[in-house]
């Protein structure tokens, strides 16, 4: 009998392991309007970011990855795998008049697969496919918790997300008990209870940090010298000389979670991912690698526009220090974290490719272009050309060039290759499937 037992318990535990093992736990952190000049592993040379930093050094960030211009589709198409063109959200959702157009349940999403496999589900900040005070798709999606920025108030009037915030947290709005707070320590309050709690009851978790920062309103932090500033409307841009302290502020909570990972002895069974949905604001100019200033380029199909952070930790798994020069956009992390975690694929078919192998240091199946796409304007970019929907052919640029022109005349031997394959993707990707 005893031998029985200790047999028994020695299978549990090999099994709990090998569960840790294929269940990492995952924390995706997406920013607001944040392109690659703003970072220093990528070039730039504005801003401070010592959390971020040391996120690159202890895993891998990828170097041409890319968004759509806009906030709405680029979180859609993270959320499905799907390109805008077959989720059906193209348009970033700002007015009232578009409450009815918004992500359908219906389509596939990385947060309900990984729940079905057995993982604790939080999302925690903007949401943003679904105007919530009337579309409220949430759950839908997978999530089993939620505290988010609803953009609308149920009169339709705009509402403040970073001091006095108004914020629904599953279903219920909590602006009046928060009034005097901030949003984003809210939002990280919030997000390390549910660590530390799905942590205490011993399963895997997923938290989708998405946080507000730093978009405008350019507002003081709670760490600004002089606090007193208020952009006079929710629709105002603010001051662009808080971004800095705002970008700061993101930081230093990205590396009070990466404490929290580390006290609670987690840290080596945690995916760490953060990323941005699109380039920075175009009233913001920061300083590039040569001395170069690059204006942000959201709302544009360029690099200014869509070049955006990718960095991903998981310490013994991803090599330290490590740079992916590979063609990635927003459709690959479904399968990604769908392969690192052992969670099943959904039947829908996606478009993304899992950057597993490139992770972990095996070959992968390489992608020869990427997709960017704003309302009805689509764009293939492969590692020398871009070609639109519209049939215009034009050289990449990297950031601190020129915008791209279209090439006019005859082509090039290389220029009708990279048409001709480019026009052939669209094809395929025009296909009802």
């Amino acid at each position: 009998m005893k031998i029985h037992f200790i047999l028994v318990f020695v299978f549990y535990v090999i099994a709990g392991k090998a569960f840790a093992l294929i269940n990492p736990n995952v924390l995706l952190i997406v920013a607001d309007d944040l392109g690659v000049e703003c970072l220093s592993m990528y070039g730039g040379k504005s801003h401070p970011t010592p959390n971020l930093n040391r996120l690159a050094k202890e895993g891998m960030h990828f170097s041409r990855f890319f968004s759509n211009p806009f906030c709405s589709p680029s979180r859609a198409q993270l959320l499905t795998g799907r390109y805008p063109f077959q989720n059906g959200l193209r348009v970033v959702l700002h007015s009232k008049q578009q409450e009815d157009i918004y992500l359908r349940p219906s389509q596939p999403s990385f947060v309900r697969q990984l729940k079905q496999h057995g993982y604790a589900t939080q999302l925690v900040g903007k949401w943003h496919v679904a105007l919530e005070h009337k579309h409220n798709t949430i759950c839908d999606f997978g999530f089993d918790h939620y505290q988010t920025w609803s953009i609308f108030d149920e009169n339709g009037k705009k509402t403040t997300r970073y001091w006095n915030p108004y914020l629904l947290k599953d279903d219920r709005i909590i602006a009046e008990e928060i009034k005097e707070r901030y949003g984003p320590d809210v939002d990280l309050e919030v997000s390390l209870d549910f660590i530390k709690s799905s942590v205490k009851n011993k399963k895997p978790f997923l938290l989708y940090y998405s946080t507000c920062l730093p978009h405008y309103p350019w507002e003081p932090t709670p760490d600004s010298k002089d606090r007193s500033y208020r952009a006079p409307d929710p629709r105002h841009k603010g001051d662009p000389k808080y971004f800095p302290e705002m970008l700061a502020y993101l930081d230093k909570q990205i590396g009070i979670m990466l404490k929290s990972l580390d006290d609670l002895g987690i840290a080596d069974n945690t995916i760490v991912m953060f990323l941005a949905d699109n380039g920075t604001d175009t009233d913001l100019v920061h300083t590039w690698a040569d001395g170069k200033k690059i204006v942000g380029g959201k709302g544009t199909m360029t690099d200014r526009g869509t070049h955006v952070p990718l960095i991903v930790r998981w310490p013994g798994k991803i090599k330290s220090n490590r740079i992916c020069a590979h063609l990635v956009d927003l459709s690959d992390i479904f399968p990604t974290l769908c392969e690192l975690t052992g969670a099943a694929m959904p039947a829908q078919k996606i478009h993304g490719r899992s950057l597993s192998p490139q992770l972990l240091g095996n070959p992968g199946q390489l992608r020869e272009w990427i997709h960017i796409q704003n309302a009805n304007d689509r764009q293939l970019r492969s590692g020398e050309y871009m070609l639109n929907n519209k049939g215009q052919l034009r050289q990449v640029v990297e950031m601190g060039e020129p915008d791209p022109r279209e090439i006019i005349g005859n082509d090039s031997d290389a220029e009708a290759f990279a048409r001709e394959n480019l026009q052939a993707v669209f094809d395929q990707l025009s296909e009802k499937r």
